[in-house]
């Protein structure tokens, strides 16, 4: 008799967080101190988002939320928001 065999991958709701960064660095143009949008990290919790800077040499980086919905603009700056990726389901 010929077995059926069923593989399920179930995924942990925070498996696929997308963290937001932040660098604080001197605007070249006035010489004071801004506050730039850096990379996106994935990572499974806050605190590994953040080791994960650490390690990969990001650690100018710090970690300053969780990355819910990403809207395209238009050549204008308008959000596009049929074209809108809504991570926040992963929230609930």
């Amino acid at each position: 008799m010929h077995r059926r065999r069923f593989f399920h991958v179930c995924k942990n709701k925070y498996s696929d967080m997308k963290y937001t960064t932040k660098i604080m660095a001197i605007d070249p143009k006035t010489g004071g101190i801004k506050t730039y949008s850096g990379p996106t990290i994935e990572a499974i919790s806050f605190k590994d988002a953040e080791n994960y800077c650490q390690r990969n040499g990001l650690g100018y980086c710090s970690v300053d939320g969780i990355l819910v919905a990403e809207i395209p603009a238009d050549k204008n700056n308008r959000p596009i928001l049929d074209k809108m990726v809504d991570y926040d389901f992963n929230l609930n």
